[in-house]
């Protein structure tokens, strides 16, 4: 991940492979500003890995890691196991079935180690290469004293099953 905070350029590694996250932020490339690793930073990762699979490849919800635990009105709660880590979240759909939002309290956040609600609000539908999918997405942490947006994301393009050309 290539980055901008504060005016200076950032640069960001995050690997989750078996189970097992990293995640590397460097000033410059350079200098450290963060490093996580542990079963923190795993359990919180699969939260984003079932988290991607909800708003970015729908057709996966199928998986047998998933259990469908309760439905309430326009939301339904899963959990997701990966690696014998567990996690759930509430999936909020709109009246036209569209996901627009996703919370789950199973994800740590970096800079208190605390685990706080964190959700992705999805909103402008269109087809995106021949799928419908959100065109814009936010992550927020739920701070007991305020909400804290990190990141906001645009879909561009998406390419699902791709083979390296090695």
């Amino acid at each position: 991940m290539n980055a901008v905070m504060k005016g200076l350029p950032v640069g960001g590694y995050h690997c989750f492979k078996n189970g097992v996250a990293i995640m590397d932020i460097r000033l410059f490339s350079i200098f450290k500003v963060q490093y996580m690793a542990g079963v923190e930073m795993d359990l919180s990762e699969t939260v984003t890995f079932f988290n991607d699979m909800c708003c970015l490849a729908p057709p996966t919800l199928i998986d047998k890691r998933i259990k469908w635990l309760e439905v309430e009105s326009n939301k339904v709660k899963a959990s997701f196991t990966n690696n014998s880590i567990t996690v759930s979240a509430w999936l909020y759909f709109n009246d036209k079935g569209e996901l627009i939002n996703f919370i789950s309290d199973d994800r740590y956040a970096g800079d208190t180690g605390k685990q706080y609600p964190w959700s992705t609000p999805l909103k402008d539908y269109h087809e995106t290469n021949g799928y419908k999918l959100m065109g814009n997405a936010e992550v927020i942490y739920s701070y007991p004293d305020r909400n804290l947006c990190y990141g906001i994301f645009k879909l561009i393009r998406i390419e699902y099953n791709c083979k390296d050309n090695e």
